[in-house]
């Protein structure tokens, strides 16, 4: 057993306010510190370049990273939010209409596999003047992996295909673009609903290729797939034939099928497995969820395989329509679930989580033909 502290945090503010609230709280925590400030990697110009995508896409980030900085009396160059280039999540989410679930509301559930050391173990609220306030757990401080807004919109992303990093056995970026974290803040920033999320990303630079999973309070769901800076996309709603949409690792868009040549034999089998286990209900609980996302895979979607970035660090039940989400750190039942609203605000916090570290099993990293 490893022992990890989680934390709870409320921001508010001017972005640059946020910015610098984030920098004073770890301002004596030397362990955070070093996860966030490195020796400098990228030029100012480099930094420049970067500021201006992030300035058309997510205004307001670039303030919040100021601010972090000079609450820390540290150089943008070493801040490990832009040197950082080859986070690889791999996961598994599902939204669930209406018709699906056992309280007639939309549900949004999701797995997230990462690192225990990288990962930062951080849910935050955000309320920043001129944004929607949202809910979401953090990535590097400034990013988000996933969350929902106060007007109704949740957003979940997983990886797909070949992972783009500047690293010798990834594929090197193509263009300059976002990576994951920033595309899921800006769109909880600035959109209200899926309509408007799916415009927004309509001509968004996106380097990361993944699966974003947008869902609303009206039950309007959508699968947005990005591969090598192309995009398409699935929409459902409360009409459609189709009532839930799910995603792992790898295309099931027909548009890119025909790219992938092979994929993990588990992001099969966590796809195949959210089908049998869903696609024919029609009162879907949350504790049937609950138990999907924490049971070991292959009789369900949970993994502790920390040492290869492969051990769900955590699970979550998002409600559009009531504002709330149910979060559970580090993929075991014992370490319980909790429950926040959005409406109400957070008290800072930190608790303690144990996680369970698991050997490789025979093949889990097997690849197969689609």
């Amino acid at each position: 057993m490893l022992t990890i502290q989680t934390r709870t945090i409320e921001v508010s503010g001017t972005h640059y306010e946020i910015g610098y609230q984030l920098g004073k709280m770890i301002e004596t925590n030397l362990l955070l510190k070093s996860k966030y400030i490195v020796k400098p990697e990228m030029t100012l110009y480099q930094i420049q370049e970067t500021n201006q995508l992030l300035d058309k896409w997510c205004p307001g980030l670039t303030d919040e990273i100021n601010g972090f900085a000079d609450a820390l009396n540290v150089s943008l160059e070493s801040l490990f939010f832009y040197n950082m280039t080859c986070y690889i999540p791999r996961c598994s989410h599902i939204a669930l209409l209406p018709s699906m679930t056992a309280e007639k509301k939309p549900l949004l559930a999701r797995n997230y596999e990462f690192s225990c050391e990288l990962e930062d173990f951080c849910l935050m609220r955000t309320v920043a003047k001129g944004n929607y306030t949202h809910i979401g757990t953090s990535m590097l401080q400034f990013g988000r992996d996933d969350g929902f807004n106060d007007q109704g919109l949740a957003v979940t992303i997983s990886s797909c295909g070949l992972p783009v990093a500047n690293l010798p056995h990834m594929q090197k970026p193509q263009f300059q673009g976002l990576q994951y974290w920033v595309v899921v803040r800006a769109l909880l920033d600035n959109c209200k609903n899926t309509k408007e999320a799916l415009a927004y990303l309509k001509d968004m630079p996106i380097v990361f290729n993944m699966n974003i999973i947008l869902l609303d309070k009206t039950g309007h769901g959508a699968l947005v797939q990005t591969m090598d800076g192309q995009k398409a996309f699935r929409e459902i709603d409360v009409y459609s034939s189709q009532q839930m949409i799910h995603a792992t690792n790898h295309s099931i868009l027909s548009e890119f099928v025909h790219l992938e040549k092979q994929v993990f034999t588990h992001s099969i089998g966590r796809y195949q497995y959210i089908q049998k286990e869903l696609e024919q209900e029609t009162t879907v609980t949350r504790e049937k969820l609950k138990e999907m996302l924490l049971d070991k895979y292959p009789d369900g979607l949970c993994f502790h395989n920390y040492k290869e970035s492969f051990g769900t660090t955590k699970s979550m039940i998002i409600s559009p329509i009531d504002g709330t989400i149910e979060l559970c750190w580090g993929g075991r039942h014992e370490n319980g679930w909790n429950l926040y609203h959005l409406s109400q605000p957070f008290d800072n916090q930190t608790s303690e989580i144990e996680i369970h570290i698991d050997d490789v099993q025979k093949g889990l990293f097997d690849w197969q033909s689609l």
